[in-house]
This record gives structure tokens, sequence and C-alpha cells, in this order.
């Protein structure tokens, strides 16, 4: 009896903890399409809320913003300049490394940039390497890396 009770704990506490990890998979992702979703309204401040008030991000043109203000400033200057107008899509891959510090890694692609002149440009697909954290009890982006990757040269 004494073994089966142990075992009934022991079932209850691993499905507890399941649980947790799938909410908390659950609200990163929200987090994300929350991101997405205020893109594709080129709402930068709704942008800028999905980080935490200390974060940072270096975009894809190598532009430092530490501090929701600062990325929120970023967020607005690209929405008027080469982000004007278009769409973003990602496919994110999360990993929980402890209860209140996840990775991700979003495939992404911007859709309908244009030069200066107004020349339409290609598809923009990258990669962002995104850290998140559980502040209060809300998962917020901590620090946002935006990357292309390199063609090596022929050999």
């Amino acid at each position: 009896m004494k073994s089966l009770l142990t075992a009934l704990v022991a079932t209850l506490t691993l499905s507890a903890g399941l649980a947790t990890a799938q909410d908390d998979e659950a609200a990163i992702r929200k987090l994300s399409n929350d991101f997405f979703a205020a893109w594709g309204r080129h709402d930068v401040k709704a942008m800028a809320a999905t980080f935490a008030e200390d974060a940072d991000i270096i975009n894809p043109f190598g532009r430092v913003a530490k501090g929701r203000a600062a990325i929120e400033k970023l967020f607005t200057d690209e929405h008027a300049g080469p982000f004007k107008g278009t769409t973003y899509t990602a496919t994110v891959s999360l990993r929980m490394v402890a209860p209140t510090v996840a990775l991700g890694d979003w495939v992404s692609t911007v859709d309908g940039m244009h030069d200066p002149a107004g020349k339409a440009l290609p598809p923009f697909e990258h990669h962002v390497a995104v850290a998140y954290v559980k502040k209060d009890g809300h998962w917020l982006t901590i620090a946002a890396r935006p990357y292309a990757f390199l063609f090596l040269p022929p050999q």
C-alpha cells in the first residue's frame, strides 16, 4: 500500500511538472505570436511590449537597443523605413533551460521590403535567437539577435 501511495504521489508530481512546462511553452508561443501579429499591424508599441524593461536587441543591421523604450524607438525607425508595409512569418522552436528561462530560434521571413528608391526587394530570410525570462509569472523576451546565414565562398 505504501509503495502504491508513493507511486501515485510521484505520478501526480510528474504530471504537474509536465503541465507547468506545457503551460510555459504555450505562454512563450503566445508571446511570440503576439509579436508577429503586432508586426503585421505595424504596432511598434505592442511589439516592444513583448520585451522586458531591461531587454536588449541587436537588429540585423547592427543597431543596438537597450531597454524597452529604446527597442520601441528602433522598431519605430525600422517600420518607417525598410520594414514599412512588410509582413513577418516565423516558425518558433523552443528549449526550456530552467523554470524561468527559455531559448528560442525563430526561422523567419520578412516579405514586402523595398529599397529607398521603392524597388521591391527579395524576401529577407533569417533566424532570430531569442532568450525569454519569466518575471512575476509572465514570460517576456529579454534578448533578441536576428541574423542571416552567410554562404561560404567556393573552395
